[in-house]
């Protein structure tokens, strides 16, 4: 009895030593092991060669992990490995709730794994809890931050109506907007060129933005004028940064019109010495130079509402939810109609008048922002004039502005036309800024199969961060990578004071993008602007590998992400 004891012992003396090896290599293997990548962690520094330990949700340890063990082992030789960037300007709340784009694809293709959603004054939703649960429950490719849109406040108490709101209504939006900052909303946003917001006054967005300042949250404002008033607008936003105490940034950062250019010095050096004297402001730009294309050259004219049927076509137009040859048989009715009231010579000066006047309390685009402030993107009938600033093209032709436009929509009524005309010079001066971020300004997408017919609009949707890389970092040596990565992850998440995003660093969420520097570029164009870009390797989101090989896994691991979880 005694020997078999002390056999026993001995047989356990010996396996003890495997016992504790076995059970440090299970402490210390990891759900997904990254390794022999070039890490830029975000910060601007210099990058290393490491690995990135994942378990769950978090990173738990970069460095040299040589002989750790993992479930899943990426091998990044050749590429980068970075936080995954966040977009601090988008209009993807639009469709995160819809099952054909809420897997966002369009952006996990650019590396994007969190979107800043709710931009320009415009939400999806004043409820941001309700919006939280049903995007959760149907799934989202990435993680989403939710602005309130001051437009959306102020339509709820007081409409659309032309004029400055009263004490009381401002009492009631602080109330409206103190219930969204308690369920999590990251800050509000403003649309100060649009319609409501162009009515309020500064006294009115720096009550709210009080509100704002209580929950830590920010203040983003598409401007009051981003053409020759930009200086002033900037003056503003600086203003309601000072007064509020809140965090402001410029959204979509940019001097429009061809006869402004050389203007973005100006608004830099504003912006500048407002931060010299402590004044948190930043700002986010898109890299390219032209703004949304307003549409078809057709769609350039505005129409009289006393104008039937015409008006009610157009109307319809916007409204309606309509099957692809439902639109396309109802613009050909519009076309139709809109021919015969250019030909109308009563009918032409009265479109005319609107087009380049509107109304008193809504002007037109070229009575607010001039014939400067478009450019010819896409021309199938005027190839020569694409690329060109509107106002070239009226010197080169000769004659009455608005009926060469008309020229344009008899003969060529698809020709795409793009606002918001900026200079590369601006852009370049902007970029460079170290308080400047990268944005799209876009919007969720479908996803595409790659066998649809090209798309005109603007690239920006699938190509915005890719393009940084390809031109300004790779072909223009305008930014290193370390710094092009810094704008795309820890300077949005430093201005959002997000604790555990942003940065590769030890207990941050394992949002991760791997790419290949020397590849990644940009493939959308305005001709056709729906294509995915190319060189993202590897998108993981929440621990969780989106993309794989460039290829979707049809993973949804994006959450809504809230304020109040930071405090």
């Amino acid at each position: 009895m005694f020997k078999g004891r002390v056999f026993l012992l001995a047989v356990l003396m010996t396996l003890l030593p495997s016992f504790i090896i076995l059970c440090k290599k299970g402490e210390e293997r990891f759900d997904i092991l990254i390794k022999n990548g070039k890490v830029v962690d975000g910060t601007g520094n210099p990058w290393f060669y490491g690995d990135v330990g994942i378990k769950g949700d978090t990173i738990v340890e970069i460095g040299n992990l040589k002989g750790k063990s993992a479930r899943k082992l990426i091998d990044a030789g050749g590429f980068v490995v970075s936080p995954g960037f966040i977009d601090m300007h988008t209009h993807c709340d639009r469709e995160l709730g819809e099952v054909d784009s809420n897997a966002n694809l369009n952006y996990l293709t650019q590396g994007v794994t969190t979107v800043v959603t709710g931009n320009c004054g415009g939400s999806v939703s004043l409820k941001v809890l309700e919006t939280k649960a049903k995007w959760e429950a149907q799934g989202i490719g990435t993680n989403a931050v939710f602005l309130v849109g001051h437009g959306n406040i102020r339509r709820e108490v007081m409409g659309d109506e032309p004029r400055e709101a009263t004490k009381e209504e401002i009492e009631k939006m602080k109330e409206i907007l103190r219930r969204a900052m308690e369920e999590g909303a990251w800050g509000i946003s403003t649309g100060l060129e649009y319609i409501p917001g162009r009515y309020s006054h500064t006294e009115e967005l720096i009550a709210l933005t009080k509100v704002v300042g209580e929950f830590g949250g920010v203040y983003t404002s598409h401007l009051r004028d981003e053409n020759d008033g930009i200086v002033e607008a900037i003056k503003e936003t600086i203003r309601i940064a000072e007064e509020s105490g809140a965090r402001v940034n410029v959204a979509h950062f940019k001097v429009t019109g061809k006869n402004n250019w050389g203007l973005m010095e100006v608004a830099v050096k504003e912006i500048n010495e407002a931060r010299k004297r402590g004044v948190y402001i930043t700002a986010d730009l898109y890299p390219y130079v032209q703004s949304a294309p307003f549409g078809p050259i057709w769609s350039f004219v505005e129409i009289p509402n006393e104008m039937k049927p015409l008006a009610e076509l157009k109307q319809k137009m916007r409204s309606g939810n309509f099957t692809p040859e439902e639109k396309e048989k109802l613009k050909e009715l519009y076309l139709e109609e809109l021919e015969k009231a250019l030909k109308d010579e009563s009918k032409r000066e009265e479109i005319k008048k609107m087009t380049i006047e509107g109304l008193s309390h809504a002007p037109s685009s070229v009575a607010m922002w001039g014939w400067h402030d478009n450019t010819v993107m896409v021309s199938d009938k005027y190839p020569y004039f694409m690329g060109k600033n509107f106002i070239d093209i009226f010197e080169k032709v000769g004659g009455e502005p608005f009926d060469i436009i008309v020229d344009f929509i008899l003969n060529d009524p698809e020709m795409l036309y793009a606002g918001g005309s900026m200079s590369e010079e601006d852009l370049r001066h902007a970029l460079k800024q170290p308080w400047v971020m990268v944005s799209s300004d876009g919007s969720a997408m479908p996803i595409k199969g790659g066998e649809e017919k090209p798309v005109r609009g603007h690239p920006r949707c699938f190509g915005s961060f890719p393009k940084v890389f390809r031109k300004y970092v790779r072909e223009e040596k305008l930014l290193s990578v370390e710094e092009a990565v810094r704008k795309m992850t820890s300077l949005p998440a430093s201005f959002l004071q997000m604790k555990d995003r942003g940065l590769l660093l030890r207990g941050y969420k394992a949002d991760v993008v791997i790419f290949d520097p020397d590849a990644i570029k940009d493939n959308a164009t305005y001709v056709d602007s729906q294509k995915y870009s190319y060189g993202i390797e590897y998108v993981l989101v929440n621990g969780k590998v989106s993309l794989e090989k460039s290829n979707y896994t049809k993973t949804l691991s994006g959450r809504l992400l809230l304020l109040t979880e930071k405090r």
